[in-house]
């Protein structure tokens, strides 16, 4: 959620069909986890400050009372703009170590958790789902919002070019190993 939801408009998104999530829809996925394993304790990773000053108010009507776990740092930073986080970077309008930092530690703290809510279509999610699975040694309980985890988000590639014309081809890398395919 954050900077990166108006682009899911985009027809060239890394992932057509992908779309930004309404923040409800995690509170749901959050009610199935609490459901099935009795969570109650929920890390939000998020650089949209709207959603952390919401978070008091999700309790309010719901049987369920969540305690909310996120980073300490001023969101309204990631928002002064429409820019995009990766062009205000290059444009050296914001401070790059913030957004080094706070991305690494949102990846790192998401990766220790129990169960996973989130879109495995956006990379960050994906990554931090894939060092929970390489850390813990099993795949954790976790609700895509999106797309089902794969072994690869690069297998197949999508080719988008100008003409707005989509082109899909397996990824040709013999080097690569996909872990998800079996041979036979």
């Amino acid at each position: 959620h954050g900077d990166s939801c108006p682009k899911w408009q985009d027809s060239h998104s890394h992932l057509p069909g992908a779309k930004c999530e309404a923040f409800e829809r995690y509170v749901e996925g959050m009610e199935e986890m609490h459901r099935r394993y009795g969570v109650a304790r929920a890390f939000v990773c998020t650089d949209d400050a709207s959603i952390i000053d919401q978070l008091p108010a999700v309790n309010a009507n719901r049987q369920i009372q969540f305690e909310w776990v996120h980073l300490p740092f001023d969101r309204a930073l990631f928002s002064a703009s429409d820019w995009a986080i990766e062009l205000k970077l290059l444009m050296a309008t914001m401070d790059r170590r913030l957004v080094a930092e706070t991305t690494i530690l949102d990846i790192l703290l998401m990766s220790e958790a129990d169960y996973v809510v989130g879109t495995l279509s956006s990379h960050f999610g994906a990554l931090a789902y894939e060092l929970s699975v390489a850390n813990k040694g099993y795949h954790p309980p976790y609700i895509s919002l999106d797309f089902p985890w794969r072994s690869s988000l690069l297998s197949p590639v999508s080719y988008y070019y100008q003409n707005a014309s989509t082109e899909e081809r397996v990824e040709l890398n013999p080097s690569r190993r996909d872990f998800g395919q079996r041979t036979s």
